[in-house]
């Protein structure tokens, strides 16, 4: 993929509070006239379960893909993260200087040449700021009939699983905030049973995307998932036609459907799904007709007659489903994969060229250690919401690391102790790398390592990260050369002065194609992007050994050197970003 260059030096981010609009042009005026074209698509998602991950599948080969950023990868306290309940303020107190930059970061790293796809859904109350922080982008709103969502929560355990309950309470409280109160009557505060508040939310999540979208001028395009599950080429095509791009030759993804042989099959792409049948069990697809209904007609009292016509027209195709009791058994939590044995201390070993490879890839138990000590030391990795060095994911969002409060101490999620670290940073990865008395790979000696290598755990084979240690290989090996997760480089692309940085991504994970042409895509990110997919192999050379690395201490003093200086003067973020990578690196 190649990256753009901006068309001028970028200027400081204004340090005082600063309106979405601000902040978006700041960030788009690095692009000048070319701003509009470079803008990412907006896949917003009436709710969860909507195909959303079948689409960022199918483009993936001609878009890249940022996971939904927002509602992911930003901590509860962060104005702009869903599960905040204030209502959105960016102003420099609620964002603090570390924040402030990261937002900067993380908007630039979402415009390139080919256009970017950004996946969201569920932002609830945050879809219009997310709108204004991108004004030139085209959106996909993804839409699902409310009973196949239901049936999809039901069969996964998706209410219990990812905390649905707390879920409503915390959108319940958000919409009694002064500025949202007309909407506090969508959803009551009466602990309604889960089928119940299922309707609910989906319906106002669909009002709120509606409303947002309104009087925004903006490209819409719509795909429903039954659409989809009829005719995935049609859907595809079109799609293709409306975004100006051209998809590769080949059968598209199949539509998500039942998955055998993988630990938990949740996200999985690779199945197949032909039919629309509804798995519940008796009433519970009339509650959630009953009061996905019920709230769009209360919304009739205060939101525009238009916004309620649309959030109904994307609500609709309850008929098209043949509703069934359950047939097929709930998913239950996923399974570790069985560990290979106790992990033994890292060893250098020789692959190609000059650098020698670490045996194995970061685990998530030398995470955790080192996350414990930087907390000791005096550095958090949660700032007023903005990760620093992990994204501390749910388990069952992905997350393996868990920061207990009252101890203070990272948590592992039992069982994957030995499993590669994840939703790691670029500046995670490099502190880890410094730690060890290492460094990160450049993609070149990446290429050159993985010349003749096959990838292993990739595209969904297991459906998880699997332990560090492949199997069938001996200590005298470098196990998962390529697959199990992507890892960070220690370089990136030539941008313009000023611009914020960002560092190359090379191989393939479990949830990645691992075809050679897949593992050699040029692809990077800004230095504090995250993701479930992507972990840490360090590499030493004649300048790196044990006596080289740094101590918990002395990283957490550089490391909160650079949070002070991100609150001095007014700098470009992209030299801002330069000081961090030569606190770390030395370069």
């Amino acid at each position: 993929m190649p990256v753009p260059t901006p068309s001028a030096p970028a200027p400081p981010l204004a340090a005082a509070s600063v309106p979405a609009e601000e902040i978006a042009a700041q960030v788009a005026g690095l692009y000048g006239p070319d701003a509009a074209r470079m803008a990412p698509c907006l896949a917003l998602g009436t709710f969860e379960r909507v195909g959303s991950n079948w689409l960022s599948d199918s483009l993936r080969p001609v878009m890249p893909q940022h996971n939904e950023p927002f509602r992911q990868q930003l901590g509860r306290q962060h104005p702009l993260s869903p599960c905040n309940r204030i209502p959105v303020d960016l102003s420099g107190a609620a964002l603090g200087a570390l924040g402030r930059h990261h937002l900067a970061c993380a908007l630039s790293d979402l415009y390139g040449q080919p256009r970017h796809l950004v996946k969201e859904t569920n932002l609830f109350f945050a879809t219009d700021t997310v709108l204004r922080l991108l004004p030139h982008s085209p959106v996909v709103v993804l839409t699902r009939a409310p009973i196949g969502v239901a049936s999809s929560f039901e069969h996964g355990r998706l209410w219990e699983r990812w905390a649905y309950g707390q879920r409503y309470t915390q959108v319940a409280v958000t919409a009694r905030s002064p500025r949202r109160r007309d909407f506090a009557s969508l959803v009551p505060l009466d602990d309604p049973a889960a089928p119940v508040a299922l309707g609910r939310l989906i319906a106002l999540n669909a009002l709120l995307l509606a409303e947002a979208l309104a009087d925004s001028g903006r490209d819409v395009t719509v795909v429903p998932y039954e659409q989809h599950v009829g005719d995935r080429h049609a859907v595809l095509a079109g799609l293709a036609e409306h975004l100006g791009i051209t998809l590769p030759s080949g059968a598209p993804p199949s539509t998500p459907g039942a998955v055998r042989g993988v630990l938990d099959p949740t996200f999985v792409t690779t199945g197949g799904k032909n039919e629309l049948v509804a798995e519940l069990a008796p009433g519970t697809a009339d509650l959630v007709r009953t009061h996905v209904a019920t709230t769009v007609a209360r919304a009739r009292a205060f939101l525009d007659e238009q916004v309620t016509a649309t959030a109904a027209e994307w609500l609709a195709d309850d008929d098209r489903y043949d509703v069934r009791g359950p047939t097929t058994p709930r998913r239950t939590p996923a399974r570790t994969q069985a560990s290979a044995g106790p992990v033994s201390p890292a060893a250098y070993l020789p692959v190609a060229g000059g650098a020698l490879w670490r045996d194995h890839l970061v685990t998530n138990a030398e995470m955790a250690e080192l996350l414990t000590m930087l907390q000791a030391a005096g550095l958090p990795n949660t700032h007023l919401g903005t990760n620093l060095l992990v994204c501390p994911m749910p388990h069952e969002r992905g997350g393996r690391l868990h920061r207990d409060a009252r101890t203070r101490q990272w948590k592992i999620s039992p069982g994957y102790e030995t499993h590669p670290a994840s939703w790691v940073t670029w500046l995670g990865a490099a502190a880890v790398a410094a730690w060890l008395g290492a460094r990160l790979p450049t993609r070149a000696e990446a290429v050159e390592a993985t010349a003749d290598a096959r990838a292993y755990n990739c595209d969904y084979a297991v459906g998880d990260t699997s332990p560090v240690l492949e199997p069938g290989r001996s200590s005298a090996d470098v196990h998962h050369l390529v697959g199990n997760v992507q890892i960070w480089c220690g370089d990136g692309p030539a941008l313009a002065p000023g611009t914020p940085a960002q560092r190359h991504l090379f191989g393939a994970a479990w949830n990645t194609p691992g075809t050679s042409d897949a593992i050699g895509e040029v692809r990077s990110r800004y230095l504090l992007g995250s993701s479930r997919g992507v972990g840490i192999r360090p590499v030493r050379d004649e300048r790196t050994s044990a006596s080289t690395g740094l101590g918990a201490w002395e990283l957490a003093h550089r490391l909160n050197g650079w949070i002070d200086a991100l609150d001095g003067p007014a700098r470009p973020t992209g030299e801002l970003d330069c000081l961090l990578i030569s606190m770390l690196t030395g370069s």
